[in-house]
């Protein structure tokens, strides 16, 4: 059955941060691990809506990396408008991870990222952040494609020598683990390298290491190459080419949603999808907005891993294809 919504109902009411903690908010800090995902991820938020800020960019534009921020909605968030539609903002990441490495290691870097509950309140130092609900961290790895210098190749002098030589990179590929505010392990988020060496593909796997999903693109031409799609269906007709990221088992096969939010055939599966973040985000900056449609039956912790699998997915794909 298919259902058009904009928001999927939460029963927390989410305005500032006092208002999805309640009056005590010291109370639910101290709160066990559990209880608090729970609160992020509520019974019956079958997706979520996870929305890169424009946090930096002048910073970037000066060649610096700056760190990544998103705001994250309760719901399927249409094309990810929810400034727009006044839907309130459930949960926020912010990166922590020195200038230093940013300017030096860019996308290799090593960084935590917090997600806290609720929106946070005030600007800049005096900015005050809600309860943390977990935390995922990365550390240093190689890019997923390094470039060795042609000049070494020993080039007859009478020949122009080519610029560098692009090659795939197998080793110390990126890796995102979470965990819950009590430093818990709840799974982990791998780049996955394979005989298809240009296919983008992440393994995700549980607290004891179990391969639990693997997060992959419809291909073509024998596995070698992304199938795109074009002109899927969307309220604003702005999906013009796309590529879902189907959430599927070890073995391949695209996993039912809990809930289907479009008439697209492929709306009925799980997945991570990139959607138009607006003019203004997708010309002036590499900010994205994503979509997160969970698997059905999946518990609280589970989605707090698919979350971390979004985080790797754009930091590791569409960052570096940036």
């Amino acid at each position: 059955m298919t259902t058009e919504m904009t928001s999927v109902a939460a029963p927390v009411d989410v305005g500032q941060v006092t208002a999805v903690l309640g009056p005590d908010v010291a109370a639910i800090k101290a709160a066990p691990a559990a209880e608090i995902i729970e609160r992020m991820f509520p019974a019956g938020v079958e997706a979520i809506s996870v929305q890169q800020t424009m946090r930096g960019w002048f910073q970037e534009c000066c060649g610096c990396e700056a760190e990544s921020e998103y705001k994250v909605y309760w719901g399927h968030v249409a094309q990810g408008q929810a400034r727009k539609e006044n839907i309130p903002q459930a949960g926020h990441l912010l990166e922590t991870s020195p200038c230093i490495t940013r300017f030096c290691c860019g996308i290799m870097r090593a960084w935590t990222m917090p997600l806290t509950l609720g929106p946070p309140e005030g600007k800049g130092k005096k900015r005050v952040y809600g309860p943390r609900v977990l935390e995922f961290r990365k550390q240093f790895s190689f890019p997923l494609c390094c470039n060795f210098p042609s000049q070494y190749l020993g080039y007859p002098l009478q020949i122009e020598v080519p610029g560098p030589i692009p090659f795939p990179c197998c080793c110390l590929l990126p890796t995102v683990e979470t965990y819950d505010n009590e430093g818990i392990k709840l799974g982990e988020t791998r780049y996955l390298c394979d005989q298809n060496l240009c296919m983008p593909k992440f393994g995700i796997f549980d607290a004891d290491g179990a391969f639990k999903y693997l997060l992959k693109p419809d291909t073509c031409c024998g596995g070698c190459c992304v199938y795109i799609k074009i002109c899927g269906d969307s309220k604003r007709s702005s999906r013009l080419a796309y590529i879902p990221f189907f959430i599927r088992t070890p073995a391949g096969e695209k996993i039912p949603a809990a809930a289907q939010f479009g008439e697209d055939p492929d709306d009925a599966f799980a997945q991570i999808n990139k959607v138009w973040s607006g003019f203004k985000k997708e010309m002036c900056s590499d900010a994205d907005n994503f979509q997160v449609i969970f698997p059905a039956g999946v518990d609280s912790k589970t989605k707090a891993t698919l979350v971390g699998a979004n985080v790797a997915l754009d930091f590791v794909w569409f960052e570096t294809q940036s």
